[in-house]
């Protein structure tokens, strides 16, 4: 009895020194800790600082004199591709060419860079009186002078400048005609072709309106009534206008 009591005590003198030497849990606390709330507020950032966009640089050419302006110098600036005209003038004739005062209406239309066509609708206005005669083998001839006779005529030109400078532009015109002559004392009549060649110049005093002066030589070939037959034409004219644009 006595040795059971004594291996008790031994066991529990042992229990008690491993119980010693364990660490004691410290106690917990039984309440809950609360769940702090998600925050919600956004974070608040730092600016951003901002750079100032680039001043835009312009490149500027500087030049070391002016442009001059550029001109046509083959036909006047002021040319239009379409323009119309007037011009009054005298023609010399003689024998079975008409003379006289001469009137003209011009239409003008470009052809290129330099030439222009020059229609032509013109009138002449001559006097006199009867020059035609037979002569002693029974030939029909007319001996009219300088300004004698009336004629309509239409032509067709073409008009070509030579370079001018400034307003004023010299050029040269080449063309054929188709005319009715009539010589009314010696009551003869007659359908010409005449070959006009001839130049002047062109001045211009206004945006749209230049001034002329120009002269003409006529060569060509006419046939008439009665038995006057086909007979020469050969006459010289001076004459001055005005042309506007279209």
């Amino acid at each position: 009895m006595s040795r059971r009591l004594s291996a008790l005590a031994i066991m529990l003198a042992a229990t008690g020194v491993a119980s010693a030497d364990e660490p004691a849990t410290p106690p917990t606390d039984a309440t809950p800790t609360p769940t702090p709330a998600p925050d919600t507020t956004p974070p608040v950032t730092a600016p951003t600082p901002t750079t100032p966009p680039a001043a835009a640089t312009t490149t500027t050419t500087e030049t070391t004199s002016a442009s001059p302006e550029v001109h046509s110098t083959v036909a006047p600036p002021d040319m239009s591709d379409q323009g119309m005209g007037a011009s009054v003038g005298i023609v010399t004739g003689g024998r079975d060419t008409p003379g006289g005062l001469k009137i003209a209406g011009h239409y003008l239309y470009q052809l290129s860079d330099q030439d222009w066509f020059d229609g032509v609708a013109a009138f002449t206005f001559g006097g006199g009186d009867a020059a035609c005669f037979r002569d002693r083998m029974d030939n029909f001839l007319c001996d009219h002078g300088l300004a004698d006779g009336n004629a309509v005529e239409v032509a067709a030109n073409v008009r070509r400048f030579l370079g001018g400078k400034g307003d004023f532009w010299p050029f040269l015109r080449a063309g054929v005609g188709l005319a009715i002559v009539r010589f009314g004392d010696d009551d003869v009549t007659g359908l010409a072709i005449p070959l006009h060649l001839g130049g002047g110049i062109r001045v211009s005093v206004a945006p749209a309106v230049a001034v002329t002066a120009h002269v003409d030589l006529e060569v060509g070939l006419a046939r008439f009534n009665h038995t006057l037959g086909l007979e020469p034409q050969l006459g010289a004219s001076i004459a001055a206008g005005a042309e506007f644009k279209l």
